[in-house]
């Protein structure tokens, strides 16, 4: 666990290790966690495993934030299992969208409602 996890999340590098994942987990995903873990484990088909995905996290304050989730299998030298997850926080990117779209939004009604106004006047 690095510093940017427990920063990012509100909790300790002890209160990370050695808990699942699940406690980061919003949007309605902590409960289905462990279902999705078990369905990997017993069928071996990856449906997360190996993949980014969008999702909702969940400080330790219970606010919650977009993240983009990567988890991978790791083999470990006794032949254990173990899972990493690798996260983005989105908030930055999702906030630049939203401005974005609504300056395109202001260009477009100035651009186009302006035309119409004119059209309207004359």
């Amino acid at each position: 666990v690095n510093d940017a996890a427990c920063n990012m999340f509100g909790y300790t590098r002890e209160e990370f290790i050695g808990s699942n994942v699940s406690m980061i987990c919003g949007g309605g995903h902590a409960e289905r966690h462990a279902a999705y873990m078990e369905r990997y484990l017993q069928t071996g088909i990856r449906r997360i495993i190996g993949m980014k995905r969008q999702v909702k996290a969940r400080r330790k304050d219970g606010s919650e934030f977009d993240m983009e989730l990567g988890v991978q299998e790791v083999i470990l030298s006794e032949g254990k299992r173990a899972f990493c997850g690798f996260i983005r926080d989105l908030t930055a990117q999702k906030s630049d969208k939203q401005k974005l779209r609504k300056q395109q939004q202001l260009i477009h009604g100035n651009f186009f409602g302006g035309a119409d106004d004119d059209e309207e006047q004359g």
